[in-house]
């Protein structure tokens, strides 16, 4: 399936959502919550489709509920007429994302952009609504970026937040528009920017963050996107944290993610607050692995186990799925730190149920991460143990993922099964003692892996790379020695 956002094409294939209908979920308790959310923001009364404005209703909607009310959004659209069917058509638009965001699936994302763009073409030209839709239409592109690894979507999204900043006059759009564009900005830096550069990004965020903040006490969504800024600037410091083994980014993130939760309720926002818990545990993951400091760690796992204990599958598959995703990269890394081959067996496990909610989506940058990893731990787990036949498995696991991840899309995933890839053929080439081209085959994957490295400056890596060229010197002196010793 192939559609546009701005004037990218995103081509994909699709598969029909695998989630089940919201009717099957428990009504009664939710049918609870939304009469108490109801009667705490004044007694409203429910009506036919949410609105963009209404999103706080959104958050404790199951996903199958979502997707009814992003239906429901449709049909009331189609009954619509004037500068009301544009509105209606970006309220659907803002709907059929979080349902993307949930679900993973490249139908829904088509839908959001669809009625972004419709929205679009009904409102006046230049319009606030018009502005609005096109900022929407830039952070459809982000998520596309984020779930499907395209990164050329960033040129969409670069042109939507543009468009919408300059036709700004007053009201959310003109922070939202600067917020995506730093994203945009964020991102495509961060193959190249240091820690300094880092900085400075982050920085930026304060201005429209605040804005929105000031906002909230006229426009009830301002806060809550707010905290979505706060948000994405945390994610953002993580990556570039974790890419340049930069620990004091790092904490920065950390401290964004304590600034972002201030004043949020798990009755109320449940997924913000999921969404928050992952960053924070990804960054305290990442600084334990930075600092070798298996208790930093081991918080951010314990952080996790919190927040999925809380999460539903039904509520939304994706966040579950990075939650145990995230699980899995902490428990490797406390392998790494400690060498216990039981640490790398939990993460495999993480990285199985990760497989199992996603199994029916398709082109997900997060299925091909969790194949990545698994096959990781099998070849730690080998090591470990010795076993020849698990590390052909894992032999097998690293091959048959490789097939599946471009190094365009994701080059990190790319690069790290490449290097883990070398490992394991010297780790067998040193339990048999037998070359039947092990050396050769790691040397080549090696060889890739660093291609990518010093392309992309993936730091975080290059500690792996190190080990690796180590055991690569040290097969190749092996095999020296042998020749000297056979002469």
């Amino acid at each position: 399936m192939s559609f546009a956002i701005g004037n990218r094409i995103l081509c994909l294939p699709f598969n029909p959502p695998g989630v089940v209908s919201g009717r099957s979920v428990c009504m009664l308790g939710l049918n609870r919550q939304v009469r108490k959310l109801l009667d705490e923001l004044g007694g409203l009364t429910p009506r036919d489709g949410l609105s963009a404005d209404d999103m706080s209703l959104v958050e404790i909607l199951p996903l199958g509920m979502l997707l009814d009310e992003a239906t429901a959004a449709d049909a009331l659209a189609v009954r619509a007429s004037g500068r009301r069917r544009a509105q209606l058509r970006l309220d659907s638009a803002v709907l059929w994302r979080e349902v993307t965001r949930r679900s993973g699936e490249v139908r829904a994302l088509s839908r959001a952009a669809s009625a972004a763009e419709e929205a679009l073409e009904l409102s006046v030209a230049h319009s606030a609504v018009w502005a609005r839709a096109r900022c929407e239409q830039g952070f459809a592109a982000l998520l596309g970026v984020e779930l499907f690894g395209d990164p050329g979507l960033l040129d969409a999204a670069e042109g939507a937040f543009e468009d919408a900043l300059a036709e700004a006059r007053r009201g959310l759009v003109a922070p939202l528009a600067e917020i995506g564009l730093l994203v945009v900005s964020g991102r495509r830096n961060l193959a190249t920017g240091d820690g300094q550069a880092a900085r400075v990004a982050a920085a930026r965020f304060a201005q429209p963050i605040a804005t929105l903040k000031a906002m909230s006490r006229r426009i009830r969504i301002a806060r809550m996107l707010s905290v979505e800024g706060h948000i994405l600037r945390a994610q953002l410091l993580c990556e570039w944290g974790a890419r340049l083994a930069d620990a004091p980014l790092l904490r920065a993130a950390v401290r964004d993610t304590l600034s972002a939760a201030s004043g949020l309720t798990p009755d109320f926002e449940p997924l913000t607050i999921a969404r928050i818990g992952f960053v924070r545990a990804s960054a305290q993951i990442a600084i334990g692995e930075v600092e070798e400091d298996a208790e930093i760690c081991l918080a951010g796992v314990n952080l996790l186990d919190h927040v999925l204990s809380d999460l539903r599958l039904e509520h939304s598959p994706i966040d579950r799925a990075k939650g145990e995703f995230l699980r899995g990269r902490g428990r490797q890394v406390l392998g790494e730190i400690s060498g216990d081959a039981l640490s790398f067996m939990h993460a495999i496990t993480c990285f199985e149920q990760v497989a199992k909610i996603t199994e029916k989506r398709e082109g997900l940058v997060l299925k091909a991460q969790a194949g990545a990893l698994k096959a990781l731990g099998l070849a730690r787990v080998a090591e470990i143990s010795g076993d020849v036949a698990v590390l052909n498995s894992a032999e097998k696991a690293f091959r048959s993922t490789l097939v599946n991840v471009s190094v365009a899309r994701d080059p990190e995933s790319w690069a790290l099964l490449q290097l883990n890839l070398a490992r394991l053929l010297l780790t067998r080439l040193g339990i048999t003692r037998k070359d039947r081209g092990e050396r050769a085959g790691a040397r080549a994957a090696l060889s890739s892996a660093l291609d990518v490295l010093s392309e992309r400056r993936l730091r975080g890596l290059g500690r792996s790379a190190s080990k690796t060229l180590d055991l690569l010197e040290a097969a190749m002196q092996n095999q020296g020695d042998s020749k000297l010793t056979q002469s």
